[in-house]
């Protein structure tokens, strides 16, 4: 199979071995008999599929490959398709698309792991060693991030990424001399079996690969090629700036009154859509607890919104605001109705329960609506088109706070009972695709105990993701810098800095602290600007001078930024700022729109930066000449070289303002400002 990943005319990675898979306990590497073809499918998209045998059981596969090349490098979707021509069933076990051979040369391996508070943590992998990197959680993101990056001494690297939401895996094995040698990529064979029957096929998650010269450029070309899969209408194109109440006032100290006197504030502001997230349903007691009764969205709490979420976002667009509502679809809590109401529903492991069950009371129930069954996708969908219905939002925020591990065991749903996890993704996919064709108008955002469902399969589904619980100004950060590796500005939101009710010892953000300075609260916001834009503050009691600096900065966001995020590529200029102190202390990302060639230069100081400050180098063209803005600096633009700009970069300077984070606009010379506001 004459297919090959090259940089520069070196190969990187030879994928003549895949795939991968394990059929009825024989494992097999590549394919017999093979027959390839290649064909253009537009200006720079090639697609190679390949066919051929699994053994000799009359497993037939497809495997099929579309690659889209650009300037920064080459994005590859590996697809694998099984088909059964025999006339007994084959069980898969393991079904990778990727299985391919490192060209030679001195590798280093980078991967990021992920739990709650702690996503996008960079590890640099040992490769004198085999590694597995993997998910058995049952969500993608918690534990290792579905991505890993394989860089060559000398130039070339290649990003591998699992493009799943359930459990995946990535293998790097070292031949008998130590040096990496192949590389395994696919749906993780934890607990995984698939029965496909005689005449049926099999379709396993594909696999993302990205190549280029470094692994920056390598991120670039794959957050430009999702940019283009995500999802995109007129309404996610808008980038509403958002505030969502959770933080602050969290389940039982949010109430209609409060709610309604925050989008009062945020309205004056400019903010465009106030988010309404858990606390509005089940019991009609001030004291219920959402996380108990997660799954009886058709109930609300009245004691807190007498007029129900009807009247509610009624009120919220009468005050001038679009409405938008936070649901755990697929999750059911303990103490929920539903649970009983509706077993047939109800995902369970009887016969191999979990090790830390939902419920010690029933081991086997595993606390989410199996969307493998036709009914539980049927009951999905009807919550959807449930809260539109009553709600007209504009904005769902979809929730997932547990672990499904292995996922449904049940026969009688559809599935099998080792494939009800591949089942209930598949079916969580449709469910979306299926709403949004009926309601383009509303953005879907994903969250899942913050960060920990982000990857490139449900990249396909959603408009946006929501990186992290916790938000202080160095973790934001740190996980935007993560993201950036693999997702576009617009399919990324988390807010900067919020004031959370509970106890965590570095969210202490507090806009009434009399101490709180406006180059520290500056910086507190221009964090969230870089791209989908959003605060969980206290609208209410924020001071009026900070009022109008917010004010200030969301007329920034929309007027000059907001462009950026819609359309523009993500840069990071400096080493990843981390928490606890270390990584990079003046963190710099460039937001790029490449047809106008227009930049937007953002520079952060954070605790334990170096003095006096690093001009900034952009990334720009050296034979062009660009007007500088300084945005809410009283100085005038400046113009100057791009090769004076490589060579000295922009200054940024504490001296006597305090400031924490600067905003720099480039454009070219013969370019037109635009308003800047503020």
């Amino acid at each position: 199979m004459p297919l090959v990943l090259t940089r520069g005319g070196a190969p990187l990675l030879d994928l003549s071995s895949s795939p991968h898979v394990v059929a009825d306990g024989v494992e097999h590497r590549g394919l017999g008999r093979a027959t390839t073809t290649e064909r253009t499918l537009g200006d720079g998209v090639t697609e190679v599929v390949v066919r051929g045998d699994v053994g000799a059981g009359g497993l037939r596969a497809t495997l099929t490959v579309v690659t889209t090349a650009s300037s920064a490098g080459e994005v590859s979707e590996v697809g694998l398709d099984l088909h059964n021509r025999s006339a007994d069933a084959v069980t898969v076990t393991a079904a990778d698309p990727v299985c391919g051979q490192l060209g030679t040369g001195r590798w280093q391996g980078h991967a990021l792991t992920s739990s709650w508070g702690s996503e996008f943590e960079p590890v640099t992998l040992d490769l004198a060693h085999s590694v597995e990197l993997s998910s058995v959680t049952g969500r993608s993101s918690n534990g290792w991030h579905p991505w890993c990056a394989l860089h060559r001494s000398g130039g070339g690297a290649v990003v591998v990424a699992p493009a799943w939401s359930g459990n995946w895996r990535i293998r790097v094995q070292v031949d008998p001399a130590g040096h990496p040698d192949a590389v395994t990529a696919g749906i993780s064979p934890w607990r995984f079996a698939r029965s496909i029957a005689p005449g049926d096929s099999f379709s396993a998650p594909d696999v993302v690969l990205a190549t280029g010269e470094t692994v920056d450029d390598t991120a670039g070309a794959l957050a430009g090629a999702v940019r283009t899969w995500s999802p995109r209408t007129v309404a996610s194109d808008a980038i509403p700036v958002e505030w969502n109440h959770w933080w602050p006032y969290e389940d039982r100290g949010i109430t209609a009154d409060v709610f309604l006197a925050n989008a009062e504030v945020a309205q004056a502001l400019g903010f465009e859509i106030c988010v309404l997230d858990a606390g509005w349903f089940g019991e009609p007691t001030p004291d219920s607890d959402w996380g108990q009764l997660r799954g009886d969205w058709g109930r609300e709490n009245t004691a807190r919104f007498p007029g129900g979420i009807t009247g509610l976002a009624q009120q919220v667009r009468e005050a001038g605001m679009q409405f938008g509502i936070w649901c755990e679809l697929e999750a059911v809590g303990a103490g929920a109705r539903i649970r009983t109401e509706r077993p047939e529903l109800m995902a369970r492991r009887d016969d191999d329960p979990p090790q830390r069950p939902v419920d010690q009371d029933d081991p086997g129930w595993l606390g989410y609506v199996c969307l493998g069954s036709p009914t539980g996708r049927e009951h999905a969908a009807g919550v959807l088109d449930g809260l539109v219905e009553r709600t007209r939002c504009t904005w769902i925020k979809l929730d997932f706070n547990l672990d499904p591990g292995a996922g449904c065991s049940r026969t009688d749903h559809g599935h099998g009972a080792g494939d009800g996890l591949f089942e209930h993704y598949v079916g969580l996919y449709g469910v979306l695709d299926d709403f949004r064709r009926r309601h383009p108008e509303v953005v879907l955002e994903a969250c899942s105990s913050g960060g920990l469902r982000i990857d490139l399969g449900l990249a396909r589904h959603v408009h946006c993701f929501f990186l992290s619980d916790p938000d202080w100004p160095e973790h934001h950060l740190q996980v935007a810098w993560g993201a950036s590796l693999m997702l576009p500005p617009s399919a990324i939101l988390h807010w900067s800095s919020s004031e959370w009710r509970g106890v965590h010892r570095q969210q202490t953000f507090d806009v009434t602290d009399p101490g709180l300075t406006v180059g520290e609260f500056d910086a507190a916001v221009r964090g969230a600007m870089l791209h989908r834009f959003g605060l969980s503050i206290r609208l209410t009691e924020l001071p009026s001078p900070l009022r109008s600096r917010l004010a200030e900065h969301v007329r920034t966001y929309q007027e000059v930024i907001r462009p950026f995020v819609v359309d523009g590529l993500l840069h990071r200029l400096t080493a990843m700022p981390r928490r606890e102190g270390l990584g990079e202390r003046q963190p710099a990302i460039q937001l790029e729109l490449p047809a106008g060639d227009r930049h937007l230069i953002a520079v952060f100081r954070l605790p334990g930066a170096a003095e006096p400050p690093r001009a900034v180098v952009p990334r720009l063209r050296a034979d062009t000449e660009y007007v500088v803005h300084a945005l809410d600096e009283p100085s005038g633009p400046q113009t100057r070289s791009g090769a004076d700009l490589l060579a000295t970069g922009l200054p940024v300077t504490t001296a006597s303002t305090g400031a924490r984070s600067w905003l720099f606009l480039l454009e070219p010379r013969h370019g037109q400002a635009p308003g800047i506001g503020g």
